[in-house]
């Protein structure tokens, strides 16, 4: 195959924008699909076919899409982005869009760019191997390493603060017609968890989950409403974030962008903040200094305070329950898909032990105090 000197260029940004029509299959339950069976040889015919590039290729794991790594004989690097089928192609459409948005209003941001296909498009519909009808996209490749596998130096808590909040300022004027989609992460979608508490096999653990559900229903739900909502990325996890080395001391990259919904502020700092939590005496510690930086730069309000340690509970009784839920049907894909079920206990557990006043106290006294440098 030939290759390319170059990557296509970038395109135009956009706030939003009508996709092709949702496959038949489209309001199906994504976590239920296995990712798109697609082979290095058939991504690599993608590439050239669509976009023009070859190179060495090799593929990256991932939940619910086909990824590939390619890098081209220039040095430049390439993420092929093949969707899985069973998503709305509307969602995925906003995917698209709201990388170029992003590109428009805060171009120094560190997230991917969109490259334009051969025939000058956004994305690309292809048939698979299974005869299915695949979105397929080429992004720039964003270096660095995963912060899940690196070690936080001093502030980068106080940068991913920063530069969560400064990604929600950004998305504030972008506006998309599949933003409201069920999506099951979404934090204030936790009252449908209930029919997977069964796959968790702890007895304890499944009760303390059902009466956290309990309290969502009764007492936290109703006061979702009333909190500021807007596009958010809603899974600021290390797993998504790229920082300079593995003794971090800066973040370089905002990556998958794959669980952005429209809901309250708060529940996308509660996402960023569930894996944040420290072992020790303070488990607020470092929660502390992301939600100061993030009210440096985008001012919290009392109830989106009050609310972030439940909200914070709820992410992790999503990630046990839905964790729980597919290690039991995908048991040989579990590994992965259990890889934060450890921390997401510890974090509930030491939650719990604190007690929300406690936790409602630290936040309050966070955003009071001067911000360290």
């Amino acid at each position: 195959m030939g290759t390319m000197s170059s990557l296509p260029r970038g395109l135009p940004p956009v706030l939003s924008g009508a996709g092709p029509e949702p496959v038949d299959m489209a309001k199906a339950d994504l976590l239920a699909q296995d990712a798109p069976a697609i082979s290095l040889e058939i991504a690599a015919d993608m590439a050239l076919e669509l976009y023009g590039v070859s190179g060495e290729i090799r593929p990256l794991s991932a939940e619910r899409d086909a990824n590939f790594h390619i890098r081209l004989d220039t040095g430049e690097e390439a993420l092929l982005r093949i969707t899985n089928a069973v998503e709305d192609r509307a969602v995925t459409d906003m995917q698209t869009a709201v990388l170029m948005h992003l590109a428009a209003v805060d171009p120094s941001l560190p997230v991917q760019r969109i490259h334009a296909s051969l025939a000058g498009r956004s994305s690309e519909i292809m048939n698979g191997p299974d005869g299915q009808t695949h979105v397929v996209r080429l992004m720039t490749f964003l270096r660095g390493t995963v912060l899940s596998s690196a070690t936080p130096g001093p502030g980068l808590h106080i940068e991913l603060g920063t530069l969560q909040a400064r990604l929600n300022r950004a998305l504030r004027g972008f506006f998309h017609p599949a933003a409201g989609h069920y999506l099951q992460w979404d934090i204030k979608q936790a009252h449908r968890l209930r029919p997977m508490l069964d796959a968790v096999a702890d007895t304890d653990l499944r009760h303390r989950l059902t009466r956290l559900l309990d309290r969502f229903d009764a007492e936290i739900a109703p006061r979702l409403p009333h909190l500021r909502a807007q596009v958010v990325h809603n899974d600021f996890n290390p797993h998504n974030l790229l920082v300079d080395a593995p003794q971090a001391t800066c973040l370089t990259g905002i990556i998958d962008f794959g669980d952005m919904v429209h809901t309250p502020i708060a529940c996308d700092l509660a996402v960023a903040c569930s894996y944040q939590i420290a072992e020790g005496a303070d488990p607020m510690c470092r929660i502390a200094e992301m939600v100061a930086a993030f009210n440096a730069m985008l001012p919290l309000e009392d109830e989106e305070l009050e609310l972030l340690p439940d909200l914070i509970r709820l992410r992790h009784a999503t990630t046990l329950s839905i964790g729980a839920w597919r290690a039991q049907r995908y048991p040989g894909n579990a590994e992965y898909i259990l890889r934060n079920g450890a921390a997401s206990l510890r974090g509930l557990n030491a939650l719990e032990q604190l007690g929300n006043e406690a936790a409602i106290k630290a936040l309050h006294a966070a955003v009071r105090a001067p911000l360290s440098e």
